[in-house]
């Protein structure tokens, strides 16, 4: 099931890009409502992205011995 992995592997790396936009927007010099916005934005993106995540684990099937059933 490649498509599964490919799927995790492409939330992760936004996630990761989400994080890196937060520790940039953390560390810059922008004005002070801007850079709350700008947080928020990248939070709300991380939190869906998680959201995602753990939506598509749903879709896995499991590995067991009520697999065969």
């Amino acid at each position: 099931m490649r498509i599964i992995s490919l799927v995790l592997a492409e939330l992760g790396l936004d996630r990761m890009k989400a994080e890196e936009q937060l520790e940039t927007t953390i560390n810059s010099s922008m004005d002070i409502n801007e850079k709350i916005s700008e947080i928020k934005k990248a939070l709300r993106e991380i939190v869906i992205i998680d959201e995602m995540v753990e939506q598509w684990k749903k879709y896995i099937p499991t590995e067991g011995p009520d697999n065969n059933k």
